[in-house]
């Protein structure tokens, strides 16, 4: 975690301190969309259904040290179904969907911000788009809310930390910049971009004559509150686009292939359940 610049004073921890027994509910949608250009010909990728998750986690226990263990539950997912998506892969994927709600799983998250787990079991035969927006989703959930600087910081702070998540995302520069702060809570803003160096290109891109490399290139940004109280964001925004950079350099037969992709998130809190009103509701259905 690296501070880049600590703000206006005054300078205070920026902290999360959830609630033992705090039951807090979210719905994360998670929607993309690519494309492919080659030889300057620009063609849209068919369609790929998002994801529509809710999910309620309760925060079991936090330790003197800080790390922060909560259970999970996974109470729906549903397909966000774009225009001209084949009504066969719609009837198969919502097949598959079916057993997913009811998920349970717990997680923890260190002192420090790092996740030390959150796993969503998935059926292997998922469909890969799918699997992948999933995997997405629940990765980036496993360390959201705790990626705050260890100094003290005031308004306008900047600091880089490694965003939570797989694939392209997790090896990108990301800057958070603190843009609101209350007694209750905060505001950020994120930004994040990279560029990779050139690779070899994987084996179903390749020509006979080889010599094909690949450049990712990343550029996203988005915002998110948080709520003290909460382990996850009351709100969080994310727009990502990836360009992967097909190159051949052959005097005779060059090679220029795009791949374009935009992945769009969105969380929203739907409601949260302090301990008091727990255990009031608890004692009220055993009445």
């Amino acid at each position: 975690m690296k501070v880049l610049e600590r703000g206006s004073a005054p300078h205070a921890p920026l902290r999360l301190s959830p609630l033992v027994g705090g039951v807090q509910r979210i719905r994360v949608r998670s929607e993309s969309q690519g494309a492919i250009k080659d030889a300057g010909q620009k063609t849209p990728l068919p369609p790929v259904p998002g994801v529509q998750m809710v999910l309620a986690a309760e925060v079991l226990s936090v330790s003197a040290s800080g790390e922060v263990r909560f259970q999970f539950t996974l109470e729906g997912a549903a397909l966000l179904i774009q225009p001209g998506t084949p009504p066969q892969a719609v009837e198969k994927l919502h097949a598959q969907l079916e057993p997913l709600p009811g998920l349970t799983g717990e997680g923890r998250v260190g002192a420090d911000g790092r996740s030390q787990g959150f796993t969503l079991k998935l059926p292997k035969d998922m469909a890969a788009p799918v699997r992948t927006q999933l995997q997405q989703v629940t990765a980036t959930l496993a360390g959201l809310g705790r990626l705050l600087p260890a100094e003290a910081v005031g308004l306008g702070a900047r600091w880089s930390p490694p965003l939570p998540g797989k694939g392209p995302l997790s090896g990108a520069r990301t800057t958070l910049e603190l843009k609101k702060r209350e007694a209750t809570g905060f505001g950020l803003r994120l930004e994040l971009d990279s560029t990779s160096k050139p690779q070899p290109a994987p084996e179903n891109l390749r020509t006979k004559k080889g010599g094909e490399s690949l450049i990712t290139y990343v550029r996203g940004q988005g915002g998110c509150t948080f709520s003290l109280d909460r382990l996850w964001p009351t709100r969080f925004e994310l727009d990502v686009e990836t360009r992967l950079a097909l190159r051949a350099e052959d005097k005779d037969s060059p090679r220029r292939m795009d791949s374009f992709a935009t992945l769009q998130m969105r969380l929203r809190e739907l409601s949260f359940s302090p301990p008091k009103a727990q255990a009031a509701a608890t004692r009220a259905s055993r009445r």
